[in-house]
């Protein structure tokens, strides 16, 4: 490795940062609001994404959880039937990911309406969906973005799908008052 060319850590993670920066501007302020309004008004949420959109889509139905708002992540096993009225959230920066597709393709059919975060919104997923967020990061399939990210495909997605869900999070946390001890009183308290 040329210790001369390796940029410092701080220079790669103000690169990242600046990469979901650049991301999150381009997300459509309707679609935003919209995505708000369902995952406020939804009785339940259910989640579904592979790979480490799933990961992210955990975080979020946790802290969903924390707030109050019955949340699940299908595929537990303690996560009940979807039925109608219920949000189905998916995340795929394809847009194509099969097993997310037809995740969301049988929650329809059961009467959820479905929210897609996705990397276009003319693919499969996105035209599915009752309504899209759409992100448009490289991914391992080709979705390209005037400045190209430097990151291993995938990972600008995913981040910024995390700090996308984190700010749905702090605005509701806004509203109720910032109640710690209420968002504390729903958190785990068994942690093995």
């Amino acid at each position: 490795m040329n210790h001369h060319t390796a940029a410092m850590p701080n220079q790669q993670y103000r690169a990242i940062l600046s990469e979901i920066e650049l991301l999150l501007d381009q997300a459509r302020p309707a679609e935003l609001e919209r995505a708000y309004e369902l995952l406020l008004h939804a009785p339940r949420v259910f989640a579904f994404a592979t790979g480490r959109s799933g990961f992210v889509l955990r975080t979020f139905v946790m802290r969903l959880n924390h707030l109050g708002k019955p949340a699940y992540f299908v595929g537990e096993a303690s996560t009940p039937p979807v039925g109608r009225g219920d949000l189905f959230l998916v995340a795929s920066g394809s847009g194509t990911t099969s097993t997310t597709l037809g995740a969301a393709m049988q929650a329809a059919k059961h009467g959820a309406e479905i929210l897609a975060i996705v990397g276009s919104r003319v693919s499969p997923l996105g035209q599915l969906a009752a309504a899209v967020v759409e992100l448009p990061a490289p991914h391992k399939r080709g979705v390209t973005m005037e400045s190209n990210s430097k990151q291993t495909a995938g990972s600008l997605f995913e981040q910024a799908c995390f700090i996308l869900l984190e700010t749905v999070i702090m605005r509701r946390f806004i509203e109720q008052g910032h109640d710690r001890d209420a968002a504390l009183a729903r958190h785990a308290n068994v942690e093995a």
